[in-house]
């Protein structure tokens, strides 16, 4: 079976040069012999039979009959016995039998010597161990499948990835497959797969009430050409070109399907493929796939039960909320994260509802476990993705993260009370359900039993429903901030206390004013201006932008037809609704001015929402100017970016930040800001420059060819009366 360079001379060998009578009348044993050059010289009758030949090619390399990915390690072999001559090789591999899609074998490799010692050919004894390999895969597959299944907690999707391997492992002919898992919804669902695109199987799902449905019955079959292109026939055009170009189901020729019954229903299908013979799979597959279909039912209702026991273990019967076991755990795993991490800050409300204890005194259990279902539904609805809600027999747990400042549990306060002032059962309009709440904020050394206590005292001093008790003092400061400034914007907002201050963006080169920018501003008598990073969010929460920026609108076309110059106003999320340009039109027809009096700023992430688009459109088509502001700080996408209607964009001022006082052509910065350049000019933008400074950033922009900037270095914001002096000074 190899070949090797010798100095004996070399015996020209045939069948008939050999007495077959030793090896002719064995049955289960293969006998064949090769020149030193690897060719046949001789066969028994078992292995002739074995590979279903009538008699032996002449001059037939024996490593033809070998699976290819086998031959490296049958030559190194062979090389080992004429090496080490009177000492038997033994290996296992596989070989190419005609019309069989895979079988196995044992052999022992021998050196055949003439009287000088000389090896003239190669001897190799053999027996088929086809059954008993898959046997042994069988047992080491299912043993490794239970061994890891009591090691770990595995979910079912993984349990099932698992099985696939291990199936694969056990049915050499198997080329590929895939399972399918019973979902909440009753319908199978792609959960594994080998040797197909699972994220585009996960697209489909079938129902056990279609026709065959491969998952109706209730035994391992195997299925044909026929019998998958009659049920593709029946699915839909989507589901059946999925299956057909991402699970290859028209050019499979056989597959092999078991179910998994657990409780006497089918829980999940395995599928193991064959694109090749439609008689690929024999008996002792379908055997072999239907006993590990039996231990992965065991392992799915053990693992159900494990799940079971663990929910009960962490939820609360009557509501299925999380119980205080699962709110402490989650608590503590929070908390050190906050401490490693120094993430953001995490709060603990008590909900407490009286009227609970009056209404199981009128109705009974019965009616107080509804009352508490609806409660906890609502408080559901008005809580974030992420948020964890318990319950402990008389009252809720609410734990909150990712606050980024303390006072913003204060908006999910205001939504928790809204939620819970209806009634909670029908007929029970006479009883309020207003709760009582206790907050505690977590500190840089808090427990989970700590803030647990704090926020049970602070409902515990609750002496009303309706009454917001904080046990933290930062943030009963931050309280009382929030409500003065609340309060404060109201009245500021009511008595047009707010004013416009107006940022020149003007040629780079020419100086001259190209438009103004309105700038929101918040004077106040005690306290001084007010940063609009702080007001304007709370305008935005508490729904006052819509009147705050019509006024801004208003105010600002007013000044563009007094001054001749445009104005550029910023609108906000809140704002970008269908009524829009009617409104503002309305206010240039009142002022007297046209829509190139004013530019509209937008933000990127207003402008890519979806319904917001619509609105924009209709903005440009009515004449107006819109600006993309603040370009580079959000996340954008430059496909989609291209669709809006935008007429130039504004660099945020983070670039000229990172470019420094004293710009370096080479520095990454400034190779980022000829990059946009070159894009908006692509775009047939305009590309305007926020946060000029110094005169060399002022310079540098200029010998880059940059024609529009803003910023101190050109002209700081400036009140309406400053502004206008200032124009007149420039012309």
């Amino acid at each position: 079976m190899v070949r090797a360079k010798t100095n004996a001379p070399r015996r020209k060998m045939s069948a008939e040069a050999h007495s077959p009578t030793p090896f002719e009348v064995t049955h289960g044993i293969f006998v064949v012999r090769t020149n030193l050059e690897g060719r046949f010289t001789y066969a028994n009758r078992a292995y002739l039979a074995y590979m279903g030949l009538e008699s032996l090619p002449a001059g037939t390399s024996a490593l033809d009959q070998v699976e290819p990915t086998e031959r490296p390690r049958v030559l190194a072999a062979a090389k080992q016995a004429l090496k080490h001559r009177g000492q038997p090789v033994w290996l296992e591999f596989g070989k190419l039998r005609p019309g069989l899609a895979w079988s196995r074998s044992r052999w022992e490799f021998v050196a055949v010597c003439d009287a000088s010692g000389q090896p003239i050919e190669l001897q190799c004894s053999g027996y088929d161990v086809s059954d008993s390999y898959r046997q042994e895969r069988f047992r080491e597959e299912v043993t490794a499948l239970l061994a890891e299944a009591l090691q770990q907690d595995s979910q079912p999707e993984a349990l099932l990835r698992r099985a696939l391997e291990a199936a694969l492992g056990m049915v050499p002919v198997a080329q590929a497959g895939s399972v399918t898992l019973r979902g909440p919804d009753g319908r199978f669902h792609f959960v594994a797969a080998q040797g197909y695109d699972l994220a585009a199987l996960s697209q489909v799902s079938l129902d056990p009430s279609e026709p065959l449905s491969l998952s109706r019955h209730i035994q391992a079959r195997v299925f044909g050409p026929a019998d998958l292109a009659g049920f593709n026939a029946r699915l839909d055009p989507k589901r059946r070109e999925i299956l057909e170009k991402a699970g290859c189901s028209d050019r499979i020729q056989a597959m092999l399907s078991v179910p998994v019954v657990v409780a006497e229903e089918p829980r999940a299908y395995l599928y193991l493929d064959h694109f090749e013979r439609g008689d690929a799979f024999d008996a002792l597959d379908l055997r072999q796939v239907e006993a590990l279909a039996h231990y992965l039912a065991l392992m799915l209702q053990e693992s159900d039960l494990q799940q079971h026991l663990l929910h009960l273990r962490y939820h609360d019967p009557q509501t299925g909320l999380a119980n205080l076991r699962l709110l402490l755990e989650r608590l503590g795993g929070r908390l050190a994260t906050r401490r490693r991490q120094d993430a953001a800050h995490l709060a603990l409300l008590a909900i407490r509802i009286p009227a609970l204890e009056r209404l199981q005194e009128l109705f009974g259990p019965l009616g107080r476990s509804a009352a508490v279902q609806t409660a906890a539904r609502r408080i559901l609805e008005a809580t974030r993705f992420g948020d964890l809600l318990a319950w402990d027999v008389r009252q809720f747990w609410l734990l909150l993260g990712g606050l980024a400042r303390p006072e913003d549990v204060l908006p999910i306060v205001e939504r928790l009370q809204q939620a819970l002032s209806l009634p909670l059962l029908p007929g029970w309009e006479g009883y309020t359900s207003t709760p009582m709440l206790g907050v505690a904020l977590a500190g840089p050394e808090t427990s989970p039993e700590d803030l647990l206590q704090q926020a049970e005292a602070a409902v515990g001093q609750a002496s009303r429903p309706g009454m917001v008790v904080f046990f933290d003092p930062a943030l009963r400061e931050a309280l009382q901030e929030e409500r003065w400034l609340n309060e404060a914007l109201r009245q500021a907002i009511s008595y047009r206390q707010l004013e416009l201050y107006f940022q020149p963006v003007v040629e780079l080169g020419s100086q001259h004013v190209q438009h103004l920018e309105a700038l929101l501003r918040w004077p106040h008598p005690e306290r001084g201006f007010i940063p609009p990073t702080r007001f304007i969010p709370l305008a935005e929460r508490q729904g006052w932008m819509a009147e705050l920026g019509d006024w801004v609108i208003a105010e600002a076309a007013r000044k563009a037809a007094c001054w001749g110059v445009p104005i550029a106003v910023n609108l906000s999320a809140s704002q970008l609704t269908p009524t829009l340009p009617q409104a503002i039109t309305a206010h240039c027809r009142e002022a007297g001015i046209g829509p190139e009096g004013l530019v509209l700023e937008i933000t990127e992430s207003q402008a890519l929402e979806p319904t917001a688009l619509g609105v924009l459109q209709a903005l440009a088509e009515e004449g107006y100017a819109l600006h993309l502001d603040d370009f580079g700080s959000g996340y954008s996408s430059l496909e989609q970016i291209t669709r809006l209607p935008i007429r130039a964009i504004k660099l945020g001022q983070g670039f000229l930040s990172s470019l420094g006082e004293d710009p370096l052509p080479e520095s990454p910065t400034a190779r980022v800001l000829t990059a946009v350049k070159s894009m908006g000019e692509g775009l047939g933008l305009e590309v305007i420059v926020e946060g000029i400074e110094t005169k060399a950033q002022h310079r540098y922009l200029l010998a880059q060819g940059f024609r529009f900037g803003q910023g101190y270095l050109l002209g700081r914001p400036a009140d309406a009366r400053g502004t206008g002096r200032r124009l007149k000074q420039r012309r």
